[in-house]
């Protein structure tokens, strides 16, 4: 019980939680996140939708440029910057992914 306590106190779960997390992820049933896990992810899922919405923003100013027929300049600076951003938060992403089904399959 001790172990357990421990085990499941790492991960942020109640022991009832763990236990039941384990068998689901033996049984194939989709991966099982922590609490941190899913506050981790839903921080990563909120900036990469502000990027999306910062994307959108960008392409309607382009298509309204073009329509009204005024060149569009590019701020490949922000351009860049946004990119660094989206692959920080796909690196954050991926590893918390990759660590978690490490974890439930024994691996960590």
């Amino acid at each position: 019980m001790r172990q357990l306590a421990e085990v499941s106190h790492q991960r942020g779960m109640t022991r009832t939680g763990w236990i039941v997390a384990l068998v689901r992820s033996r049984l194939a049933s989709p991966v099982q996140h922590s609490p941190d896990e899913h506050a981790a992810l839903r921080a990563i899922v909120r900036e990469l939708n502000r990027i999306g919405g910062n994307i959108n923003q960008i392409a309607r100013a382009a298509n309204t440029s073009v329509l009204q027929g005024r060149a569009v300049e590019f701020d490949l600076s922000a351009i860049q910057e946004a990119k660094v951003v989206i692959e920080r938060e796909l690196a954050q992403l991926r590893n918390a992914l990759n660590g978690n089904a490490d974890y439930w399959d024994g691996q960590q």
